[in-house]
């Protein structure tokens, strides 16, 4: 009996500090949030991309693909590939974009995929750089929208993508163009 006794007495405590804690924490918490400053949010940001094929700093004329092999079926298809692009870079000329993406195919109308890679110029400058991508399937292939993020370089020719991100558009056809443009 004096176990029940301790055990109830344990619990009235218990009790008494959620209600008091809750009668309290919400408006400690709404003067916390008062003396915050204001979030702001990718509406308030000046962010400008022109999609337009034009205003892309990298087009791809042609793309090798070099193969791909399943990393893992369950519990979805995990793939690997690797891709070569040849094309051109804005204000720098015929550069080289050696690329390998891992796709996790998380439905036959989705796939998720992280990318990594390397473009070079011609007189061996380079920048590497990550990705992460959505994918859906149009018109027997699967279209690509993806961010892109370049990493720090020495090379003078490609210092311009030092630390930029970027937003891309590829399709799983290699005929097709790749492009890539910057974040303002």
């Amino acid at each position: 009996m004096k176990k029940i006794c301790r055990l109830s007495l344990h619990l009235s405590y218990l009790i008494l500090s959620i209600i008091t804690v809750s009668l309290f924490l919400p408006h400690f918490v709404t003067d916390i949030l008062a003396q915050s400053p204001p979030q702001s949010s990718i509406k308030d940001q000046n962010i400008v991309v022109s999609l337009n094929a034009n205003d892309a700093i990298f087009n791809a004329n042609t793309s090798e693909f070099l193969g791909s092999k399943n990393m893992s079926l369950t519990p979805y298809l995990v793939t690997e590939e690797h891709i070569i692009d040849h094309g051109i870079l804005k204000n720098v000329g015929n550069v080289t974009n050696n690329k390998t993406f891992t796709s996790t195919y998380l439905s036959d109308e989705l796939l998720v995929g992280r990318g990594k890679g390397t473009i070079e110029t011609t007189d061996g400058q380079s920048i590497n750089w990550i990705s992460s991508d959505l994918g859906r399937p149009s018109d027997n292939q699967w279209v690509f929208h993806g961010i892109i993020q370049f990493n720090n370089t020495q090379g003078e020719s490609l210092s311009f993508l030092n630390n930029r991100i970027g937003l891309y558009n590829s399709t799983s056809d290699v005929n097709d163009p790749e492009y890539i443009w910057l974040l303002e």
